[in-house]
């Protein structure tokens, strides 16, 4: 997660990140051997660590966001004579968000839908016509996601979140 601009009724703020996880599950269809189409679903969470460059933690406070991506992935193989295969991709669909912050004495969370898109590009060895295993970097982007704590009745405004990630992948072609 890069860092991001946070804006609420008190003024606004960079928030950096501690590195964060995430898991994908893909299902798609090979229209050719160098055209493919895949629905992907995800999981995905980032802790704050520093809010204004304040350690959340001095504060005993946290914030952490989860993320589920669910994207419409077009993808193309580049064509090779042996096992190793690179690819590209693009991706648009949404991220359901939801921001949770606990203190001392409170928690409260608010939950946000947003549009998304993301860039990939990868390699994946294959060991036969079945099986494959990969390495591939992902972008996903969003724009302003928008949450509303109760408890002190601000908003938070995250300007953009933008999402680095390197994944290993298992593929399973029948």
């Amino acid at each position: 997660q890069q860092d991001v601009t946070l804006r609420q009724s008190s003024g606004s703020s960079t928030a950096t990140f501690n590195a964060g996880a995430r898991a994908d599950l893909a299902a798609g269809y090979n229209f050719t051997p160098h055209w493919a189409a895949e629905i992907e679903v995800g999981f995905m969470w980032d802790s704050m660590d520093k809010v204004g460059g304040v350690s959340l933690n001095s504060l005993n406070q946290s914030v952490d966001i989860y993320s589920v991506p669910i994207l419409a992935n077009l993808i193309y193989k580049f064509p090779t004579m042996r096992s190793f295969t690179p690819y590209v991709g693009l991706g648009a669909g949404a991220t359901v968000n939801t921001l949770d912050f606990q203190n001392n004495s409170t928690r409260d969370s608010d939950t946000c839908l947003e549009p998304a898109i993301q860039a990939q590009a990868g390699v994946k060895y294959a060991f036969n016509k079945h099986v494959s295993a990969g390495l591939a970097y992902k972008f996903l982007g969003t724009p302003n996601q928008r949450y509303y704590l109760k408890g002190s009745g601000d908003s938070i405004v995250v300007d953009g979140a933008y999402v680095h990630g390197i994944f290993a992948s298992f593929t399973w072609t029948y």
